[in-house]
């Protein structure tokens, strides 16, 4: 009797033990369960997108063919429409007059420099002034980058490390210079406003001209882009600036030139310039270009509905052109060549 109640005994030890066991069995069996579930579900999305049409390639397609009388098409219409854009793009082109100043000789720097301009034939207004830097390059990554947003902006910054290696007023050759306000002297430890070497190389020559002694009026307004003017703002502390962040011919030339010896427009005269008209020039030369022994000049010159001069894109067009008409008399011709030898094999 002993034994078989020590066996039941025993028995319902085993069985409660057995249950304690398979409780956190079954909890981690059900936490299994819906982690493969959620991955069963996540694997038919994949599986989804893996076989769909666009995945395969198994999208309705257009797979032309060509054929001989396709390619002569193709060809003839993009050598016409080549041909005339070329036609028209050189006609104008060369309707742009414009006549150039070499200047580079004018010495000492800081004194007023009097040149003169023939005008050969007759530019019709309006007439842009552009200034030219032969040799000089505007383009170098660490050059455009050596300036500050946020103090172009007319914040007051703390992190001048963008403007290096032109930070301070000393860096900047403005060391004891008047501040914009007309009395206070920059201080050499001071940071300048504007620092970096974009600022820093400036160009700050300046122009005045006259015909029969008469003054002839420049417009020096609305020279920039308008996202330029929206951008700079004036800065507050005007005993510590020495360029005015808002000066157009300073918003011109902090937008760089993506090629070497820049172009930049100084201004615009709204009249005609007649053929045989003498201009007298006299230039404030303030700007040095015998640091990297390159040239300055001023340009005269209108623009038509297409820009400026541009004989080389006009060209471009004409060549494109008429090798694709080539083209199209050419492949018609070799086709006909291989027909025959296919016949004759």
């Amino acid at each position: 009797m002993h034994s078989n109640n020590d066996n039941n005994l025993n028995h319902q030890e085993a069985a409660s033990k057995t249950n304690l066991q398979d409780q956190p069995k079954l909890k981690r069996i059900k936490t299994r369960t819906t982690i493969v579930e959620h991955r069963e579900d996540e694997d038919l999305v994949y599986e989804k997108i893996k076989n769909s049409r666009f995945k395969q390639q198994r999208l309705p397609a257009w797979r032309p063919v060509p054929t001989i009388l396709s390619i002569i098409i193709v060809f003839s219409v993009f050598g016409i429409v080549f041909l005339v854009l070329g036609i028209v793009l050189l006609v104008y082109s060369n309707k742009v007059k414009s006549v150039e100043l070499d200047y580079t000789d004018c010495d000492p720097l800081g004194v007023p420099c009097d040149r003169q301009i023939n005008i050969v034939e007759k530019i019709e207004g309006p007439v842009f002034v552009y200034y030219q830097l032969i040799g000089f390059f505007q383009n170098s990554r660490r050059y455009v980058k050596s300036k500050n947003i946020e103090q172009l902006q007319g914040n007051e910054i703390s992190d001048t490390e963008d403007c290096s290696p032109a930070i301070t007023n000393k860096d900047m050759g403005k060391g004891g210079s008047t501040a914009l306000d007309g009395t206070s002297t920059l201080k050499d430890e001071d940071v300048a406003i504007p620092c970096g070497l974009m600022a820093k190389t400036f160009f700050n020559d300046a122009y005045t001209f006259k015909i029969n002694e008469k003054e002839l009026p420049v417009d020096e307004t609305d020279i920039t882009f308008e996202k330029d003017r929206d951008l700079f703002k004036k800065n507050s502390s005007l005993d510590k600036q020495w360029m005015d962040l808002t000066d157009e011919h300073f918003l011109v030339w902090m937008r760089p030139s993506g090629l070497p010896n820049p172009k930049k427009l100084w201004g615009r005269i709204e009249q005609d310039l007649e053929s045989g008209t003498t201009i007298d020039v006299k230039i404030e030369n303030n700007y040095d270009v015998g640091i990297y022994k390159g040239k300055k000049k001023i340009i005269l010159s209108n623009a038509t509905k297409f820009g400026g001069k541009n004989k080389f894109l006009s060209i471009s067009y004409i060549v494109v052109g008429a090798l694709s008409l080539i083209s199209a008399i050419v492949f018609p011709i070799g086709y006909k060549f291989q027909q025959e030898k296919e016949k004759n094999a």
